[in-house]
């Protein structure tokens, strides 16, 4: 069942730009920042995208922070052709598993990966369950995880998402006295006092 959605992602200003202008995403999703905050890609390689601007400023901020820049979260029309659905019910623990035991039928993984650190077994972990969602069909998760949040992982992003352009840009001092709901007003009618 196809999925057609405006998504949002949370990135700093700099990477955002580069990205609007080559209408395309560049950088890994996982990401450690100096705070020791790690944005991990737990359904292996692919664009991370939300359904929620306000989550997307929370990562923004992140990425805002590490960079010393501004942050800015990111409106772009994704296309998902034929998604994993993924729910309260069945979600990121069983489709580990499953994709485990396609990957390891006698259940025993390889030595090497029995002995790595835990990020690069999250790393690895995550490339087993993006290569069993695309070995069953599937072009990307669509992971409700409740009526006001969905994630979507986008694996062949460059034919997934379009139209990429800034919802809104943020000063992290901002957040002292305003809201992300609050910030993203100003920013639009501030932009649109400008186009006039």
């Amino acid at each position: 069942m196809e999925e057609r959605v405006v998504a949002y992602r949370g990135i700093c200003l700099s990477e955002a730009m580069e990205v609007i202008r080559n209408q395309r995403y560049f950088a890994a999703e996982e990401r450690k920042f100096c705070n020791n905050i790690e944005i991990k890609a737990v359904f292996g390689p692919g664009v991370y995208l939300v359904s929620d601007y306000t989550v997307a400023a929370e990562y923004a901020y992140c990425h805002a922070e590490a960079n010393g820049d501004k942050g800015s979260v990111v409106r772009q029309l994704l296309c998902l052709q034929n998604p994993l659905w993924l729910d309260g019910h069945f979600g990121e623990k069983e489709v580990r598993t499953l994709a485990l035991a396609w990957k390891y039928p006698d259940g025993t993984p390889d030595e090497e990966i029995l002995t790595q650190d835990s990020t690069e077994l999250n790393r690895r972990t995550g490339n087993v369950i993006r290569e069993y969602v695309m070995e069953l069909g599937h072009d990307g998760i669509v992971y409700k995880i409740d009526d006001n949040l969905t994630y979507y992982i986008a694996y062949c992003p460059d034919e997934q998402i379009s139209a990429v352009q800034l919802d809104f840009v943020y000063e992290i001092e901002e957040l002292q006295a305003c809201t992300f709901s609050d910030l993203r007003i100003r920013y639009r009618r501030d932009a649109e006092e400008t186009q006039v």
